[in-house]
């Protein structure tokens, strides 16, 4: 009896233990600014964000207007079996779902889709307005972060490979926490 005793209590220990509650991986709350100012020390890297979501034909960025100008920048995406939907070049089209979940760098995205996600879909997913050509919100977001490579200009160098002709390093979206329409008049997306 007291063998079966100390077996169901070391059976108890480990399953605590590896309890998925207990080893997920708790998100980095950084700025913007520092994932820009430094994309390689953040590869990877899960973390928490606010900033700024622009999001049209060939654009779905995440920026902040403090950062000092860089010609860095970062693209968005969703984790899990949904897409942004999001329309560029070079034979992304504009599907909304993939059969699979996202896999980048053999690192599996997934996807809150909570209500949150889906007010944050529906504030930068509006009708198109020829007026309009891209919708602007202010949202903390929880994802991974790739830099992608480093790319060598005569003028410039930055990270870059995912997005619209491979301009960005790459933000993967898993979780929405906040999300509101733009409330910052300086908050203009970066050319």
């Amino acid at each position: 009896m007291r063998g079966i005793c100390i077996a169901i209590g070391i059976f108890s220990t480990v399953a605590f233990l590896a309890s998925p509650a207990r080893c997920q991986e708790e998100p980095a709350k950084v700025s913007l600014c520092q994932v820009k100012s430094d994309p390689s020390a953040y590869n990877h890297k899960l973390l928490e964000i606010t900033g700024f979501v622009s999001h049209g034909f060939e654009v779905f960025n995440f920026f902040d207007p403090a950062c000092s100008s860089s010609a860095q920048g970062v693209w968005l995406e969703y984790g899990g079996k949904s897409k942004s939907g999001t329309m560029y070049c070079c034979g992304v089209t504009a599907d909304k779902h993939r059969s699979k979940q996202l896999v980048i760098e053999s690192i599996p995205i997934p996807l809150i889709e909570d209500d949150l996600f889906h007010r944050f879909e529906k504030l930068v997913q509006p009708p198109v307005k020829a007026d309009s050509p891209f919708v602007l919100v202010q949202a903390t977001l929880v994802g991974r972060f790739f830099a992608g490579k480093q790319i060598h200009y005569p003028k410039a160098t930055f990270w870059g490979g995912f997005g619209h002709m491979g301009c960005c390093s790459l933000f993967a979206i898993q979780q929405v926490k906040s999300v509101s329409p733009k409330d910052r008049v300086d908050a203009n997306p970066p050319d």
